[in-house]
């Protein structure tokens, strides 16, 4: 990991309807790490991950993506910042009059316009495996249940294999099939060194994942440090949240073979572009057992919300009102 962080806020604060959603908020996220985020309802989680996605823009404050303020970038550097990075929306954030293919394809589309038709295809075809999607990709969201879209949801941000992901709640309304599939693609992404932030009021997946742990409350950041840290916190106001927390036995690290599926699926992406010629994807080492176990703007979104810059949704979930 490097010494500068790839995401920091510096004395963010935000409001939204009249009422103050982040206060005062500073800390960075470790280049390569894994940081969970926890509170409870209304603390400001799913803001805070906005902001530092560029999504809630702070009145107060910087957020900086490897030093550079997202606030004075180009247009060139927000798109390229937006290529690099994916968002997990905690209500999906699927565009409802697209098809599921046109959505997984709409990152593709405006971030690596030399890709061909067919690349595109195999890209989408990929990231949806990825995810355990394997029904028809020519279905509208509204068709799907809310596990489902949130699946697709997933695959949609990691289909320019980014460097970082942003994750609101990322295996709520799963069933536990899906929800373990997540889990392993998130100790894939671990495995591979990249950057990834989770908004989670689990401590299961805080015990898993976590290299860092942050606590809001109010919107405010009561404290942020390791994972080994956050177990021994003693302050009543952070044990509220922390209590549940346990020690580790031994350091997270990603499952070997787990990363050399993603890498099949979302590695083949390279530096942002898939390759026509990779190679038919591995199943996940437990997939099968598991199933034989089993009984040009786009336009408005509707009910099922909306994203622009191929996956950057309208605020829409309570989070911090």
């Amino acid at each position: 990991m490097g010494d500068e962080p790839i995401i920091e806020l510096r004395g963010v604060g935000a409001h939204r309807g009249g009422f103050q959603i982040l206060r005062e908020v500073s800390f960075g996220l470790a280049e390569g790490a894994t940081t969970v985020f926890m509170g409870g309802a209304g603390s400001g989680k799913s803001s805070l991950l906005k902001a530092a996605a560029g999504i809630v823009v702070p009145d107060e404050g910087a957020v900086l993506f490897r030093g550079k303020d997202l606030a004075k970038m180009s247009r060139a550097e927000e798109l390229e910042f937006h290529r690099r990075s994916g968002f997990v929306f905690q209500d999906a954030a699927l565009w409802a009059n697209q098809s599921l293919f046109d959505n997984l394809a709409l990152p593709l589309r405006l971030h690596e316009h030399g890709l061909s038709a067919a690349e595109v295809a195999r890209a989408v075809a990929r990231v949806a495996e990825l995810v355990g999607y394997s029904d028809e990709l020519k279905a509208r969201p509204s068709e799907l249940s809310t596990g489902e879209r949130r699946l697709i949801g997933l695959a949609r941000a990691l289909v320019l294999d980014p460097e970082l992901l942003l994750m609101d709640e990322p295996a709520a309304y799963l069933d536990e099939t899906s929800a373990e599939r997540v889990f392993e693609i998130i100790a894939s992404l671990g495995a591979r060194r990249r950057s990834v932030a989770i908004v989670s009021g689990s401590s299961d997946i805080a015990h898993r994942f976590a290299d860092s742990l942050g606590v809001l409350k109010a919107g405010r950041l009561l404290a942020f440090g390791s994972y080994a840290e956050a177990v021994r916190w003693d302050d009543p106001a952070i044990r509220v949240v922390t209590g549940r927390l346990r020690a580790r036995k031994a350091p997270v690290s990603g499952d070997a073979a787990l990363s050399a599926w993603a890498d099949a699926l979302t590695g083949s992406l390279g530096d942002g572009a898939p390759s026509a010629a990779a190679p038919a994807p591995a199943r996940p080492p437990d997939a099968e057992a598991r199933e034989r176990g089993k009984a040009a703007a786009p336009p408005e979104p509707t009910d099922s919300g909306g994203s622009d810059q191929g996956g950057r949704a309208a605020d829409t979930d309570e989070e911090g009102r």
